[in-house]
């Protein structure tokens, strides 16, 4: 294998790992708001996500909880990856020219709530 395939394998290695660590720590966050002391093991809560169908030691409860903030974090990045493509296509075609610009087109009503919060 040459180097810059290795260098890339190395580079989807970490990716992958950032990529994990951001949602499990996502879904622990939003868990722990809902759970309180009712929260589990950080290691259980992996285990489960990494393999729903295998036994856990998670309440039905804890395991609806977590698929929920999973959900939702996938959810929240499928959303701003639609944004992204968006912004792109519109910038490439001249109709925006920066991301407020953007923002202000796509969501007026956020624009407009930013406006009054920075006159306040």
């Amino acid at each position: 294998m040459d180097l810059f395939g290795a260098r890339q394998k190395q580079l989807l290695s970490f990716l992958t790992a950032n990529a994990e660590r951001e949602t499990l720590d996502y879904v622990l966050q939003g868990m722990r708001e809902i759970l309180g002391e009712d929260m589990p093991e950080e290691d259980a809560v992996q285990a489960y996500l990494q393999g729903p169908e295998k036994a856990t030691t998670l309440s039905a409860e804890q395991q609806i909880v977590a698929m929920d903030k999973l959900l939702e974090c996938a959810e929240v990045n499928f959303r701003m990856l639609c944004d992204l493509i968006r912004y792109q296509q519109l910038k490439d075609a001249g109709v925006v020219n920066s991301v407020e610009e953007f923002l202000h087109l796509v969501h007026p009503d956020d624009a407009y709530d930013d406006q009054e919060e920075d006159a306040d």
